[in-house]
């Protein structure tokens, strides 16, 4: 009897479980709050000095697209005293996460059909080496998780007539919240296309308002020379070095494994490694595909998975090599790749369910969760990202700030950032 109660509240158990695995990644956050960088000195100070309608619709012409969640956190945030708008971004910076939860857990998924899969879905999103402090709980990098959040309405079973206008909502707000949710156009068409739901024509044509707005901004500051100078990069062999030490090696083994690797046993020049990897990769993929079709293993639903992550897959990781600054694909830059990469390997996990190859597809992803986790909480010494280690005084900062209204507020990741209010 107890384990049937057990097992109809082992969704809540999970969510309260990841809740408190947060808390732990950071209590200063949780409890004190903190701006990070642009989301306090672009996107709550522009709430702060301008009105309404002005913040709401702000783009930042530097990054070249509009990040409507930032806006909207920044202007939530001056909702309330100045002592407790850190906090109340972060706590805002917190809602796309359990958003992702929910829908995982208790929505019907052709991608992610049974308790175990979401399981692993929602491990690997916030438990890998994807899940960087960089990106940990601030409105600016919120854009990811809701690419996230489009990912997943996307491979969302829909009835043939019922229409989810809160679905609607969400991809209108997060194709609105960065480019990356855009990139998924096409395998919205492409799903409408198979399907022939309402709800999926009208995910289509939301997501591609949000796309036509995107693409209109991002011309608009490239021919206006408004983007920062060094976020549009030519693709390189320094770029592609980046991208695979971060893509597709850091996502599994993580930052200090394979640093050790590396350093003790393959001390080779790393584009020639970086081709090796690629050229390996390759083929291990060439033959499972032949594989799979020789022995007709894989259903229509998986052909649309596996297609649609490998557009997404190389559509984003193009982007982010053009567009990481400073040709670095780190960071929250490899955040998004990272994560379909994964997806990719959860989806041959489900494919060769019945081999026993499917033990080298769960040992990589929980590889990726086993190593993720033990970064997930960097030395307060090496991180200014989650903990304080000689931060900022937010109450300090104010009394400053109140006694001359000039003074820039000191905020994350310090030392170098600050806020002007005036």
């Amino acid at each position: 009897m107890n384990l049937r109660k057990l097992d109809n509240i082992k969704k809540e158990l999970f969510i309260l479980s990841i809740l408190i695995i947060f808390f732990y990644r950071s209590p200063y956050i949780f409890l004190n709050g903190r701006f990070m960088a642009e989301e306090g000195s672009i996107y709550f100070a522009n709430a702060y000095k301008y009105d309404f309608f002005y913040s709401l619709f702000f783009i930042d012409f530097n990054s070249g697209y509009l990040n409507l969640w930032a806006n909207f956190s920044g202007i939530i945030s001056n909702f309330f005293s100045l002592s407790l708008a850190p906090l109340i971004s972060n706590y805002l910076a917190l809602i796309p996460k359990v958003i992702i939860l929910y829908l995982a857990l208790y929505k019907d998924s052709i991608f992610l059909k049974t308790f175990s899969y979401k399981i692993l879905f929602c491990l690997f999103i916030f438990l890998s080496p994807l899940n960087i402090p960089e990106i940990w709980l601030n409105s600016i990098n919120s854009q990811i998780f809701f690419c996230i959040i489009t990912f997943t309405l996307c491979f969302l079973n829909y009835s043939k007539n019922n229409i989810n206008f809160y679905f609607l909502i969400l991809i209108f707000l997060s194709g609105l919240t960065g480019i990356y949710s855009c990139i998924l156009l096409p395998v919205f068409y492409f799903k409408f296309f198979l399907y022939k739901t309402k709800q999926d024509l009208l995910n289509f044509l939301t997501l591609l308002f949000c796309t036509i707005t995107q693409i209109s901004i991002v011309v608009y500051a490239k021919t206006s020379n408004l983007i920062y100078s060094g976020k549009l990069n030519f693709i390189d062999t320094e770029i592609l070095i980046n991208y695979v030490y971060n893509v597709l090696v850091k996502v599994f083994i993580g930052t200090s494994l394979t640093k050790y690797i590396y350093y003790n046993y393959l001390n080779l020049d790393l584009f020639l490694l970086s081709v090796i990897i690629i050229i390996f990769l390759t083929v291990i993929f060439v033959l499972l595909f032949y594989f799979i079709k020789n022995n007709k293993i894989i259903n229509s639903d998986n052909k649309f998975i596996i297609l649609s992550l490998l557009f997404v897959l190389l559509s984003t990781s193009v982007i982010v090599m053009i567009g990481a600054i400073d040709q670095k694909v780190g960071g929250r830059y490899s955040a998004i790749p990272s994560f379909y990469t994964l997806c990719l390997v959860l989806t041959l996990l489900n494919i060769f369910n019945n081999f026993k190859i499917k033990y080298l597809f769960l040992c990589l992803i929980l590889f990726s969760i086993f190593s993720g986790a033990y970064e997930f909480k960097p030395p307060i010494d090496r991180n200014h990202y989650l903990d304080c280690n000689g931060c900022p005084n937010w109450k300090d900062e104010i009394k400053k700030f109140n006694e001359n209204n000039n003074y820039i507020l000191k905020i994350w990741p310090y030392p170098k950032k600050g806020i002007s209010l005036n």
